[in-house]
């Protein structure tokens, strides 16, 4: 394993051993991935994967990793997706939710109103639930008559995790390497395993080998300016469903100018087209707290929520 790579490796592993809610592996049963011969191939499977599909719930798991040392910051929540026909009768609007139940510093569990969070983006506007100050922001961070893909890449706020992309639009505006799945993640050979500290990586590097293990990775690289400025790297890992589709099972970007690592964890079998999770997709506001709306020109001088890798989860 490259030097690079360890405080990456120890930090996924963390996650991975204090997500005791959450599956830690997945299902045996799950299908494995197609023989992909190429990038183009799995960027194909992908603008497929989106055929017929209404909605997806999965419980996630996002963190950062400061560059500059400092504690990982995770969140623990529940994700919800849905798609629904435009009434105009142009693209459908895509919509997403998340609600982060938990909050760690490190191995420091932080609960109670401070830990919550709330997040819905409707194609046009981000709404965010605080509860630690009892707040509700509203931000247009789309124009009205336009929608936007909320997991795409280059233009939606959340990290990207790509489902029905134009691969045109992708290979136009990055690079794109099919890579075994385990690259990036294997452990240095020389690690001793008697040695504490190196069979602590050890373990960890395991336990996201299984983790991922019959997973798709592709890593994409922007093309100069045409792809997406927030990030220097992006890998992503998908996984079939029960119907053969590719979904998004993990993310990993760097961002360009920090250099921080926000991850992006879905367990699966995800929960596919079943009701919408209004609960998730909808915030409205309790009685008595006060709602902040910020039009698209304000909200672009007034920062973004703070799940997006432009900020800190």
């Amino acid at each position: 394993m490259r030097m690079d790579v360890r405080p990456i490796l120890a930090a996924l592993g963390l996650l991975l051993s204090t997500a005791a809610h959450a599956q830690t592996s997945q299902p045996a049963s799950s299908p494995a991935s197609p023989a992909f011969q190429s990038a183009e191939e799995v960027l194909e499977a992908l603008e497929r994967a989106d055929e017929g599909l209404r909605t997806f719930t999965s419980e996630v798991t996002y963190a950062t990793i400061p560059d500059l040392g400092g504690a990982m910051t995770t969140r623990r929540g529940r994700l919800a997706f849905a798609v629904e026909p435009s009434p105009e009768g142009g693209a459908p609007r895509r919509r997403f939710g998340i609600h982060f139940e938990s909050r760690w510093v490190g191995t420091r569990l932080i609960d109670g109103p401070e830990a919550k969070q709330t997040i819905a983006f409707d194609g046009n506007w981000l709404v965010e639930k605080n509860y630690a100050n009892q707040t509700i922001e509203r931000r247009e961070i789309v124009p009205a008559g336009r929608t936007v893909d909320p997991f795409e890449l280059g233009d939606g706020p959340f990290p990207p995790l790509p489902i029905g992309q134009k691969r045109e639009v992708i290979l136009a505006r990055y690079a794109v390497r099919l890579v075994p799945v385990h690259d990036g993640l294997e452990p240095d050979p020389d690690l001793d395993p008697q040695d504490p500290d190196d069979a602590a990586l050890l373990t960890m590097a395991n336990r996201l080998k299984a983790f991922t293990s019959g997973c798709t990775q592709i890593v994409l690289t922007p093309r100069g300016g045409e792809g997406d400025g927030r990030f220097s790297q992006i890998r992503l890992w998908y996984r079939p469903g029960p119907d053969g589709r590719l979904l998004p099972n993990l993310s990993r970007t760097i961002d360009t100018h920090s250099r921080n690592v926000s991850i992006v964890m879905l367990y699966h079998p995800l929960e596919i087209n079943g009701p919408a999770a209004e609960e998730l997709l909808s915030i409205e506001p309790p009685e008595g707290w006060p709602v902040r709306v910020y039009p698209l020109e304000e909200a672009a001088t007034t920062g973004t929520t703070s799940t997006t890798p432009r900020g800190a989860p």
